[in-house]
């Protein structure tokens, strides 16, 4: 019966500290939802995870998204070298696809962009083209240059002949003047419209050819293809980086798969990371339990 006594109180301690620690342990989880007596909800149910999940998810977010995948990690893994040689080679195997294939050059653009946008993307193409040579044309001054080498042709023309004796410089200019000015409201006046036309003509007959037929305008070193990729993207990169990253909203992402998480699944994933730690905790109830047991036989 001593030995009873003795080996009793430490026992039942321990059992007492593993069998806390062990609810303790379980009540994280469990119950999985609220239990009601009539109107009153009995205290800890549901279990502590269950119940503040939604502040647990919003915490992991934002402790993802602040800390630990900051924007700048984003930008520096966008950046790296690896994605740069993935973009590169997916690039590079699209481009020579496309170098093969006998589709023409607007039923490729179409399959990108839609029916819709690349007409709009056309019209603006032929608009800034136009726009531009109208702008070349007259910071040219037509006008003045066509009176300038018309004066100068036409003494050319007459020099050393009767008809230059009465031909003044003052009434050739007025001439080259007048006739000038009429060219060059000619000009401006008929010259967007040709103009037009003529755009018209080279982006149709440019949409109709295949990628093979144009293959030979575009040099295929590929080494030099993987250069300028590179340089778009990391320009591309470089400047929008932010923009790009801040679409993540990684806090967001991260809060929103928390919360769309079963509870069983998340108890699982806590369990396989921590399953030992707590198992040292049930443990270590047992053994503050026996310890307590055997300085209560002493005192």
């Amino acid at each position: 019966m001593d030995i009873l006594h003795y080996i009793s109180g430490p026992l039942i301690g321990a059992v007492i500290g593993y069998c806390t620690n062990y609810i303790a342990v379980k009540m994280l989880f469990r119950p999985l939802k609220e239990i009601k007596i009539g109107r009153f909800t009995l205290p800890f149910t549901p279990g502590i995870i269950p119940k503040r999940k939604n502040e647990l998810a919003a915490a992991v977010g934002k402790a993802v998204g602040n800390s630990l995948l900051t924007e700048d990690d984003l930008t520096g893994m966008l950046l790296s070298e690896d994605v740069e040689n993935s973009i590169t080679d997916i690039c590079i195997s699209q481009f020579g696809r496309f170098m093969e294939s006998e589709q023409t050059l607007c039923e490729v653009i179409t399959g990108f962009m839609g029916s819709s946008a690349y007409e709009e993307g056309r019209v603006s193409l032929k608009n800034g083209i136009c726009n531009k040579i109208m702008r070349g044309i007259q910071e040219m001054e037509p006008g003045n240059l066509i009176a300038e080498e018309g004066k100068r042709a036409v003494r050319q023309k007459l020099e050393g002949s009767m008809f230059a004796m009465f031909l003044s410089d003052k009434l050739l200019d007025s001439i080259a003047a007048e006739i000038g000015a009429y060219a060059e409201d000619y000009i401006l006046e008929n010259g967007p419209a040709f103009i037009e036309n003529q755009v018209e003509q080279e982006l149709s007959g440019l949409e109709g050819r295949t990628f093979a037929q144009v293959r030979g305008w575009i040099p295929m070193d590929e080494e030099l293809i993987r250069r300028k990729i590179r340089d778009i993207y990391r320009m591309c990169i470089g400047r929008f980086a932010n923009s790009i990253v801040q679409q993540f909203h990684i806090a967001d992402i991260v809060e929103n798969k928390i919360r769309e998480m079963d509870v069983k699944d998340l108890e699982n994933l806590v369990m396989s990371v921590m399953k030992h730690e707590l198992g040292m905790i049930v443990n270590l109830g047992a053994l503050i339990g026996l310890i307590l047991g055997i300085f209560n036989l002493f005192f």
